[in-house]
């Protein structure tokens, strides 16, 4: 009877352990990288992302350089698609 009971439920025990690391992982990833201060970048059609001021992810009112223009988050030097927001 023992024996069992610890088949049927060591399994059951070994996944609920291994989603729970699982999901609190990827809660603490997502944590550290949404709020972070970043380089802002302007970005004009056809000509690659210039760095300007440093910005934050933290949504708020929007980071602009001393020209007014919107600054974005870098991917790549040609593509700016996130804007960024004024530190706090």
């Amino acid at each position: 009877m023992k024996i069992k009971f610890l088949k049927l439920i060591l399994p059951v025990a070994v996944v609920t352990l291994g989603i729970a690391g699982a999901m609190s992982t990827n809660a603490m990833s997502k944590k550290s990288s949404s709020l972070v201060d970043k380089w802002g970048y302007t970005h004009i059609e056809d000509e690659p992302c210039t760095q300007s001021i440093m910005c934050s992810t933290i949504p708020g009112l929007p980071c602009k350089n001393t020209a007014g223009e919107q600054l974005y988050d870098f991917v790549s030097s040609v593509s700016c698609p996130n804007p960024l927001f004024k530190r706090p």
